[in-house]
Formats: structure tokens, C-alpha cells, sequence
């Protein structure tokens, strides 16, 4: 795990480096959504993230967050999951128009912070999605997609779920 953390801090050193137009200083977004499990009794649960990141030019994004996924809601002590990611994201910026479709790639680990009997997992998503300008330093994000989850503990069969995002995002103009 060092070494992974290590490798994306020294991605994300890298390229602060290139030349940077557009967003100025560090963007944060708050995203809400909901994962779907693809498989009958698979996990399905709201998520909040947190991240922060910076848009190196208008085409390419890189961040790190975290959240809270909340699973098994009905019962009477849900699990609660701790999703660690990187967040990368290309940005095809449209003439003519404010917005910009995106394609979104996160991947990361995954934390079963209250459950014994639970598992971490590590996660991969793919959300293809569109960034809306609703000020000067306020956008809308929305975005579909799929999240593929890993289990580390031997036994359990991996998770596919297809997942729904919202977020607002604020930066510097």
C-alpha cells in the first residue's frame, strides 16, 4: 500500500510541473451518487466523496479524495466504507459552448472501517460524464458509469455496480 501511495504522489509531483491554463489553484468538488449492483444481492448503497485536485490544461485533470460509502442501510448496523482514490479526468472542451463532456477514471482502496467480517477491496470506475459552469467558480457535475470492486479476502466473488454522480466543483477563475 506504501508503494502504491508513493507511486501517486509522484504522478501527481510530476505533473504540476506542465503548463497550466484555465482553472487556477487547487479545485475541490463534493459528489453525491448511488451505486447499483449488477448482480441480484450484490452491494448497493449511497457514496459521498471529497476531492481535491487541479486542471492542468483544459483537457486533463488529476486529483486524490475520499468518502464515505454506506452499505446495508435496512439492517440495524450498516457498514460503513472508506474509498481512497486517485481521480483522473479528460475533458473534451466543446466549441461554442461552456460545457465540457469528460471521461472520468478513479481507481483506489477501499476500507471496510466498522464490519470484522467484512472485506476491503480495491476499486476501479470508468464514469463518462459533463461539466455544466453555473458561475465564474462554481460547476455542476454529472456523471454515469461503472465501478468494479476487487475483494482482498480470498472467497468473495468481485462486485461490479453501475454508478450515478453529482457534484458541485469550485475553483479559482
Amino acid at each position: 500500500m506504501k508503494k502504491v501511495v508513493f507511486l501517486f504522489a509522484f504522478m501527481l509531483s510530476g505533473v504540476s510541473l506542465m503548463a497550466q491554463s484555465g482553472h487556477r489553484g487547487i479545485d475541490a468538488t463534493v459528489e453525491l451518487g448511488y451505486n447499483f449492483s449488477t448482480k441480484s444481492g450484490g452491494p448497493s448503497f449511497p457514496s459521498a466523496t471529497g476531492i481535491f485536485g487541479k486542471r492542468f490544461s483544459e483537457n486533463f485533470y488529476a486529483g486524490a479524495g475520499a468518502g464515505v460509502y454506506i452499505d446495508k442501510l435496512d439492517q440495524t448496523s450498516p457498514e460503513t466504507l472508506v474509498p481512497i482514490f486517485a481521480d483522473f479526468r479528460g475533458y473534451l472542451p466543446l466549441q461554442n459552448t461552456t460545457i465540457s463532456p469528460f471521461l472520468g477514471l478513479k481507481g483506489g482502496y477501499v476500507i471496510n472501517a466498522v464490519s470484522s467480517s467484512g472485506s476491503d477491496a480495491y476499486i476501479f470506475q470508468i464514469t463518462p460524464g459533463v461539466q455544466i459552469p453555473l458561475t465564474g467558480v462554481i460547476d455542476l457535475n454529472l456523471a454515469a458509469g461503472y465501478e468494479h470492486w476487487i475483494y482482498t479476502q480470498d472467497g468473495l466473488d468481485n462486485a461490479g455496480m453501475i454508478v450515478l454522480r453529482v457534484g458541485i466543483g469550485f475553483h479559482k477563475k
